[in-house]
């Protein structure tokens, strides 16, 4: 019998951003900005040999995968949300000659990345058209006193995309 549960994805090398000023355990230099715990101990990424990586922030994700498949390490940055109790990806750090490398290939297919968006905002668009229109028909099914002008109010504002409400849920 197999164990339900699936394996965790292995952990590779992880900086944080410290919420509270920490100095370096190693060098003794601080507030650091960013560091590695190792033991224990806070070390500055130049005490870690992380020093010649660049921060790639989050937010571009084309270029922070093409970053990490360019530079031979990449370290994943993090910090901790004290409201949410977890820590949060911030971004990565890579090196210099990869990231340059990876702006280069991202700037060449930017124009063809960009008409894809644009047509798969069309079809979400044209999704999201008929899900309401389904949503209005099973309202008008299940209530059939209803008007269809309030049965189509209330599809649209219960199947926004992204909203969180009963009506975009698998169910």
């Amino acid at each position: 019998m197999q164990a339900a549960s699936t394996p965790l994805a292995p952990v590779g090398l992880v900086v944080i951003q410290p919420s509270r000023r920490r100095h370096c355990a190693g060098c003794r230099r601080g507030p650091l900005p960013m560091l590695v715990v190792e033991d224990r101990a806070p070390y500055c990424l130049g005490c870690a040999d992380l020093g010649h990586l660049v921060f790639l922030p989050r937010g571009d994700t084309a270029l922070t995968r093409r970053a990490r498949e360019e530079s031979g390490l990449s370290v994943v940055v993090v910090r901790f949300n004290r409201r949410k109790g977890r820590y949060e990806r911030q971004g990565v750090l890579v090196e210099e000659a990869g990231l340059a490398r990876a702006e280069t290939r991202c700037l060449a297919d930017a124009e063809a990345r960009g008409r894809r968006r644009a047509r798969d905002a069309r079809r979400r668009a044209a999704q999201d058209a008929r899900f309401a229109e389904a949503f209005a028909a099973e309202i008008l099914r299940l209530f059939p006193g209803c008007p269809r002008d309030r049965a189509d109010e209330i599809a649209a504002h219960a199947s926004a995309r992204g909203s969180g409400r009963v009506g975009r849920s698998a169910a």
